[in-house]
């Protein structure tokens, strides 16, 4: 190697120079291989150290914004708030770096009002930054140019510039520097696009060419496997998650488990991701986030967080905090505090073995280190307080960290060593505040594991692939609206100056200059290039971009998955028995089937519901809402009826009541259903909505009693919520009837209220019964029966739906044999009676499939499954693509 200094358009470009080994030497000097800013960032320290020069101290991004956040809010004042300050600040801070990188300088009296702003922003950001002894990045390396045209600083004897496809005027003056200080310098020559290697591929949308990129290189792979394949991306962020998961499948299936997250893998992808979005960070920032706990917070929050890893005992009291999270779900309302999940804990162990014992030490243990913190402290304070809170909950949790995880935790802890430099811009902040702050950092900071070697697929954007050259490439996205880029001039800046100076995104003609440059690149890139574009995107259609225009189009790539598809499966077909297992074990003796009426329900609309949900105990967890659910607000109407049934007990009670007594005893009950729900759920509604909640019930109740004021027949109410239970086929079913009103005869009316406004009696004449409550009842429990119905409490259009033995027992209710009743044909179901038969046998018969172990995911319509807890374990996605391949085959 040469003395010469490598200076690298991109630090990928960097770091694979200085990793490169030379042909034919047996020992070697690591290349000098730097990125502009990283060279121009050793000679600003240089310069410090070494007294050249009294450099100001140059802001990092981060600082730099916050600056411009200060400076922008003070020219607002009283409007500042708004405004979106932050976005404010990032154009600010790019129109500053445009400024100093093109020469570009605003003036004159036609400007926009914008542009007038943004002068009196930068006046104001540069007076600060004099006074503070700071000074932008791109200032700074204008500085540092001028120290090296002036003599100062040792230089290389000859500096190469790699893999810029096109040069700055700041870029342009270092090279004047340069070479007035006797450096050679060399540049990249320009080369025509060689269209020879090149092919095109159309794909149908965006997954058949995520699809069409991974079979290629299963292709490549098995026809070379030392090969060195490139993949770029104008859109990388938009396709990583779909082709690093198809990438995973196809190259390292053996690697699904979890704890080969962390195994080497064959690809690697240049786009990192923000430190704050991974797991382990993600839990401090969560943990930090709650303060000392005082204030309240979204259920779903503590949730997450007890359900999190990384903290406290995770792994030791796994399943205790998942008990701790169903309790929390059930018993604390939507916003709530973290004293409050203590209390819970605490009250819960009571009455069993404390469920997560640690964790719960650990919890009180942060809210008491973070309420002992002073109220206001500047970051550097802050970050020894945060560092001592996480420590009290047990951050990083009870197992050794995996590699990646160690090195996350370093890179926070980096963050945490260098947020007291924001002592001088932000000054003193608040806990909740010095914890957001911290956030965006983590935000802004960019997490890459640290990569073993050079993997032999690298999926890269635009940029990060200069420089680097491949046995073979694909580039995707070739789509005219991601290629050129849209220009996205700085609305800060006068349009015309950006254009004029041929700036960064400042026009269609610049972007597309920049396209050309790339293109001409990335078809040197390697011996074979492939660039794809997809056809769709949805219902929209997509074109290709221009700059593919004329490069042959290679055949069909759909045949080439195609076969790639049936290539895996038949290995999976060799790998894997397949079975059709609609059974599972039968109903054992002495075993308790739970669910009462609804197994039978779920039994009848899907048996695969019936058995993961009421036989192996499968349910859905609780998901808090803000005020009542639905369900919440069934209940209270279930409870304020009952409550005044009890009072009135029977229509002629309910006749005998004169307005103001009707409407005191509706109050008395919806107070009585209130005060039985607060108990129940031990809680306390707010006074405001137990109020609005109180006059939404009585209001709902009235309605519904004018309706039971027109019933033709008199009637007492015998029982409310009355439980009753009865054995079919072996299983025990438990239930509870909302009502049985007696006639005068004797005869007995079953009534279920529902809340909602679809009712579906029909399925009662079908083979399947999906509504077996109320049949359950009539043919199985009590044989006075001589109606079974709905109350529609609705305060549209309530009332009665169902069937009776004759007509005008009830309003809007048909008898068997009458012409108007649409649910029984007259010829199957003649009279009552064979209605109640059907019942018996159509409910033995779903109840022998319970016995039996019938389990298969069989269902007439998927919207019936609504209700179901155990959608998941039915796998309904993978049903919808098997059927789907099975119709194109």
């Amino acid at each position: 190697m040469s003395d010469s200094l490598y200076l690298c358009a991109t630090t990928r470009l960097a770091q694979t120079l200085r990793g490169e080994l030379p042909a034919e030497q047996a020992v070697w000097r690591t290349r000098q291989a730097l990125t502009l800013g990283q060279w121009f960032a050793t000679l600003a320290d240089e310069g410090l150290l070494s007294g050249i020069a009294d450099l100001p101290v140059g802001l990092d991004a981060f600082s730099e914004r916050l600056l411009w956040e200060k400076v922008i809010a003070a020219s607002l004042t009283e409007a500042a708030p708004l405004f979106d300050i932050q976005g404010m600040a990032a154009s600010a801070a790019e129109a500053q770096a445009l400024a100093r990188v093109w020469k570009i300088r605003a003036d004159g009296s036609e400007l926009s009002d914008e542009a007038k702003l943004f002068i009196g922003w930068q006046a104001e950001f540069d007076k600060r930054c004099r006074s503070n002894g700071w000074i932008d990045p791109a200032g700074l390396q204008r500085q540092v140019i001028e120290l090296i045209a002036g003599g100062h600083f040792a230089l290389p004897e000859s500096i190469v510039f790699v893999g810029f496809d096109r040069y700055t005027p700041l870029e342009r003056d270092l090279m004047v520097a340069l070479t007035g200080r006797g450096v050679t310098f060399q540049n990249q020559p320009k080369f025509p696009v060689d269209r020879s290697n090149q092919k095109i591929v159309a794909c149908a949308d965006g997954d058949a060419e995520c699809a069409a990129v991974v079979a290629w290189v299963q292709a490549q792979r098995a026809e070379n496997p030392a090969v060195r394949l490139g993949i770029v991306a104008p859109d990388l962020a938009g396709v990583r998650d779909r082709l690093e998961f198809l990438l995973d499948d196809a190259l390292h299936p053996a690697l699904i488990r979890p704890d080969a997250a962390e195994v080497p893998r064959a690809f690697n992808f240049s786009l990192g991701r923000a430190l704050a979005d991974l797991p382990l960070i993600r839990v401090a920032l969560d943990l930090l986030a709650l303060g000392s706990g005082r204030a309240k917070v979204e259920q779903s929050r503590l949730s997450a967080l007890l359900l999190a890893g990384g903290w406290s005992a995770a792994d030791g009291e796994a399943d205790g905090r998942a008990r701790l999270d169903a309790a929390l779900r059930r018993d604390l309302p939507y916003f709530t505090t973290l004293p409050a999940l203590v209390r819970l804990a605490r009250r819960l162990a009571e009455s069993e073995a404390p469920l997560c014992p640690q964790t719960v030490a650990a919890l009180d243990a942060f809210a008491e280190t973070a309420t002992a913190a002073s109220r206001k402290l500047p970051p550097g304070q802050w970050a020894a307080v945060f560092r001592n809170c996480l420590k009290a909950a047990g951050w990083p949790g009870d197992r050794p960290l995996s590699s990646h995880e160690f090195q996350a935790r370093r890179a926070f802890g980096e963050v945490l060593d260098g947020f007291g430099r924001l002592d001088g811009l932000l000054g003193s902040l608040a806990f909740a505040e010095a914890v957001r702050r911290l956030s965006q950092l983590c935000r802004q900071r960019l997490f890459q594991p640290e990569t073993r070697g050079r993997p032999a697929i690298q999926v890269l954007g635009v940029l990060e692939s200069a420089g680097l050259d491949f046995d073979a490439l694909w580039v995707m996205g070739m789509n005219d609206d991601l290629w050129p880029p849209p220009p996205r001039p700085n609305p800060l800046l006068p349009a015309e100056l950006l254009r004029a100076a041929g700036a960064a995104h400042a026009s269609a003609e610049v972007e597309l200059d920049f396209a050309q440059r790339v293109h001409a690149r990335l078809s040197l890139s390697a011996p074979e290039v492939t660039f794809s574009f997809a056809q769709a995107d949805g219902n929209r259609v997509l074109r290709p971009s221009p700059l593919i225009a004329g490069i042959p189009l290679a055949a069909d790539a759909s045949a080439e998955v195609m076969t790639l598809a049936r290539q895996m499966a038949g290995e999976s077909a060799s790998a894997l028995e397949l079975i059709d297992d609609a059974m599972a074990p039968p109903v054992g003796e002495g075993e308790k089937v739970s669910g009462g009426s609804w197994v039978l329900r779920a039994q009848a609309i899907c048996p695969a519901w019936a058995y993961f949900q009421y036989r192996l105990g499968g349910e859905a967890m609780d998901e808090p809402v803000e005020g009542l659910d639905p369900a919440a607000r069934g209940t209270l109407l279930h409870e304020a009826l009952e409550a005044f049934w009890t009072a009135v007990k029977s229509s002629d009670a309910l006749a005998a009541l004169s307005e103001s007594s009707r409407q005191q005893t509706i109050a008395e009950a919806v107070t009585k259903a209130l005060d039985t729900f607060e108990l129940d759920r031990r809680i306390t509604l707010p006074a405001r909505f137990r109020e609005l909640e109180a006059a939404r019930l009585a209001k709902l109740v009235d309605v519904w009693l004018q309706v039971e004021a027109k019933r033709g027949l008199s009637f007492d109410v015998i029982a409310c919520e009355a439980p009753a239970e009865v054995e079919i086929e072996g299983i025990k079913v438990k239930m509870i009837v909302d009502r049985i009103d007696q006639l005068a005869d004797g005869r007995q009316v079953i009534i279920d209220y529902k809340t909602g406004a679809a009712v579906d009696t029909k399925n009662w004449a079908e083979q399947r019964i999906t509504e077996p409550q109320l049949p359950i009842y009539a043919a199985l429990v009590n044989e006075d029966v001589a109606a079974v119905v709905f109350a529609k409490v609705l305060l549209d259009k309530p009332a009665f739906a169902g069937v009776a033995d004759e007509k005008d027992i009830l309003p809007g209710v048909q008898g068997i044999g009458d012409d108007k009743q649409k649910i029984f044909d007259p010829a199957e179901f003649p009279d009552w009676i064979a209605v109640i038969t059907h019942w018996r046998e159509r409910l033995h018969a779903v109840a022998k499939e319970v016995k039996q172990g019938r389990a298969g995911v069989v269902f007439a319509d998927e919207k019936s499954l609504q209700y179901c807890e155990v959608l998941p374990l039915l796998r309904l996605p993978e049903r919808r693509r098997l059927l789907a391949a099975a119709q194109a085959g």
